[in-house]
């Protein structure tokens, strides 16, 4: 499950609201208007396009390139005043990167692990499978599609009051422990 945040709680309520609106575009076959790709645009302010262009770059869906990623982290080396692209500076090998924009759909993911994301929840997403949410969502889930907007909309709001009642818990747990001392 997510680590709880104000701001993962306000992504997903405000990515709910907008799913609500007729205008809005909801296709779950689509990198960035399905159910991963709304939550991205919202985490991200990236446009769909881009998401979708980002998304391209590599094989598998959501859950798959969410588990395959690694955060990118490099040593910052000092080459002084020589240009990186000369002989004998060192450049990491296939950083998942387009050659071209270097910019790939694991900027996004790292943006929405940031807010306390796992890879894990970007699966459940896509397939509005996290087993606590649907517990949320009561026992009218037996049957819940995941490439209906409706549902999606349900499972957003449901795992934002599940997350905000964990937040409700530390902020009262922090309390009580400021208190005892």
């Amino acid at each position: 499950m997510a680590q709880p945040s104000a701001r993962l709680v306000l992504a997903l309520r405000e990515t709910a609201a907008r799913l609500l609106r007729a205008d809005v575009t909801y296709r779950w076959a689509s990198f960035a208007h399905c159910n991963c790709g709304h939550l991205a645009q919202t985490i991200t302010g990236l446009a769909p396009a881009e998401i979708q262009k980002r998304a391209m770059r590599r094989e598998g869906d959501w859950g798959s390139q969410a588990r395959e990623h690694t955060p990118r982290r490099f040593p910052d080396f000092d080459f002084g005043d020589r240009p990186a692209l000369d002989e004998g500076a060192w450049e990491p090998e296939n950083v998942g990167a387009c050659q071209v924009t270097g910019a790939p759909l694991d900027d996004v993911l790292d943006q929405m692990y940031s807010l306390g994301l796992s890879p894990t929840d970007v699966g459940h997403l896509e397939r509005l499978s996290s087993p606590e949410v649907r517990r949320r969502l009561g026992n009218n889930t037996e049957y819940f599609p995941h490439h209906r907007r409706e549902n999606l909309v349900a499972y957003l709001q449901a795992w934002a009051a599940l997350l905000e009642d964990q937040l409700d818990d530390q902020v009262f747990e922090e309390h009580f422990l400021e208190a005892a001392e």
